[in-house]
């Protein structure tokens, strides 16, 4: 059946599921946006029409097939990306979004018709898991790009767990190839799980392979998780498990024993617990993540420190995180980029290869002749023309070593989680160096964007590879050196480009007396988008 065909029934391509079938595998898949704008038409179709109730069911894990096809195809227009996307790519997230909604709303129409259509009935166990997955897909769908999605998923997916409980088919297993386990199974259950633990993770802080390595995890173990009405006998008193409330529309949090009651889900995060601990001490002892069966998402990240992070926030009770408070200073000024970075910490300089001469402009050369040095105004007109800017951001709150700002209208420069920036707060105070550490964009649109600062103010030092099978090529570039604070057992650091330092590897430092020094890298403290924090020894 061709996709221009006339409908059939009601503005509808298709009736039933195999002409259904057919009229997907005639959609314009060299056209990705055409085909989602078709395909989302007649999914309203279909969730506003009076279908069969078995044809409708399997109507809608036909599409369910297509509908993840046509959005890994366009995942790469948002995820990852830094913000604000463009209009493009907002139009392609708002229609994914959109589709999203659509599955859910499919599929709970089919709920009904599994309490007492008896060709519906065996398959209640599905429904509900996919009902679960819709929710959570959204989601995740609004951490993607850091947006705040309504309470009120939390809400219906609270809701539709309960509900399978009380319909006994909360643990019975479903196939679910696209995201189930490594079989192929899962069950609402587990659905649910996923959806619970990858939100306790708080993605805001994330970055998009972060996102995919706890997702990875999340599948691998889902299994081990067991979720309970009351707290398990013995369980130590101090501990905080994570428990949901399913009548407050949030997620997980660590709550004290003395205070469960009610309708609370405790989360035993014991068997995952014991996964994260042993892949965390293997990779302290430097076995490789292959070794250990983490999964393919481990590379091009620090999976040891992910997962002290992920074993931190699911299975340590970690304490609420203290409340932000108003800040004395209304506005900063922030720099992003390396390049930026330099030439403000270093007072206005423009960064050179410390080793080598650079051969003097024209007007330099003039200047020397008459006035003897470079005058002012020729280093200032060399400085417009790389034009290093300090924007003033607002400040919305501060909480210890961090600040919320908030990305003004004027900027241009996209935000993005792990960037490196320097920060001031007033127009003589020094710089010092931070990361993007979380971000959000608010329902009134705007960004918000998390500054953690590091320890200490930072010295702008030339740095180069300094073993032997990079030094010949290597050029000198920009990196800061961060001072110990010895009261707070903080040891020195450095901040580098990416691709700069591993461990183990040979750097050498230029030093202000025109010597040199090597050292090598002990430590990865930051792995951020753009920058590695490393210690020496």
């Amino acid at each position: 059946m061709s996709v221009s065909q006339p409908p059939t029934r009601s503005g509808m391509p298709f009736t039933e599921a195999r002409s259904c079938k057919e009229w997907l595998n005639a959609l314009p898949l060299t056209n990705i946006p055409q085909a989602q704008a078709l395909v989302l038409d007649s999914l309203r179709g279909l969730n506003q029409g009076d279908f069969d109730a078995l044809e409708r069911l399997k109507c809608m894990e036909l599409m369910r097939d297509k509908i993840a096809f046509l959005q890994g195809e366009q995942r790469s227009r948002y995820f990852g990306k830094s913000l604000p996307l463009s209009a493009n790519d907002n139009t392609a997230w708002n229609t994914g979004r959109t589709l999203l909604e659509e599955m859910e709303a499919g599929y709970r129409a089919c709920l009904p018709d599994a309490a007492h259509n008896a060709a519906l009935a065996p398959h209640a166990a599905l429904i509900a898991q996919r009902v679960t997955r819709y929710i959570g897909a959204q989601m995740l769908f609004h951490a993607a790009v850091y947006r705040r999605f309504d309470p009120a998923l939390w809400t219906r997916l609270h809701q539709q767990y309960q509900q399978a409980e009380a319909a006994g088919v909360a643990t019975e297993a479903v196939k679910d190839s696209l995201e189930g386990t490594d079989d192929g199974i899962s069950s609402p259950v587990d659905a649910y799980v996923q959806v619970v633990l990858i939100q306790a993770a708080y993605l805001s802080e994330m970055t998009a392979p972060q996102m995919d390595f706890a997702e990875a995890l999340l599948r691998m173990w889902v299994r081990k998780v067991r979720v309970l009405a009351s707290p398990k006998e013995g369980a130590a008193p101090a501990i905080h498990p994570l428990v949901v409330d399913p009548d407050k529309p949030i997620g997980a949090r660590p709550v004290a024993h003395a205070d469960l009651a009610g309708q609370h889900r405790i989360f035993d995060m014991e068997g995952i617990s014991l996964s994260l601990r042993k892949r965390i001490h293997g990779l302290q002892n430097e076995e490789e993540p292959a070794a250990l069966g983490l999964p393919p998402q481990s590379s091009g990240l620090d999976p040891l420190s992910q997962m002290q992070r992920l074993h931190k926030l699911w299975c340590e009770g970690a304490p609420p995180r203290p409340p932000a408070k108003e800040s004395d200073v209304k506005a900063a000024g922030l720099v992003f980029g390396i390049a930026d970075i330099h030439f403000f910490v270093t007072g206005g300089k423009i960064f050179e290869q410390p080793d080598r001469k650079r051969e003097l402009t024209r007007q330099e050369k003039q200047d020397i002749e008459v006035f003897g040095q470079v005058t002012s105004r020729t280093q200032n007109r060399m400085m417009a023309e790389h034009n290093f800017t300090v924007e003033s951001w607002p400040v919305i709150d501060e909480m210890r070593g961090a600040w919320r700002v908030q990305r003004p209208a004027s900027t241009s420069k996209g935000v993005a989680i792990g960037r490196l920036v320097a920060m001031r707060m007033g127009d003589a105070a020094p710089f010092f160096l931070g990361m993007v550490s979380a971000l959000s964009q608010e329902t009134d649109g705007r960004i918000i964007i998390t500054i953690t600062l590091f320890p200490g103010r930072p010295e702008a030092v030339p740095l180069r590879a300094a073993d032997s099978r990079n030094r010949a090529n290597a050029k000198w570039v920009e990196a800061f050196r961060l001072p110990p604070l010895e009261k707070a057992n903080i040891p020195a650091s450095l901040v580098v480009p990416n691709g700069v330092a591993s461990r183990g590897r040979g750097i050498e430092l230029w030093l202000s007396d025109g010597n040199t020094k090597e050292t090598t890298v002990y430590e990865m403290l930051e792995h951020g988008t753009d920058f590695d924090r490393i210690t020496t020894f």
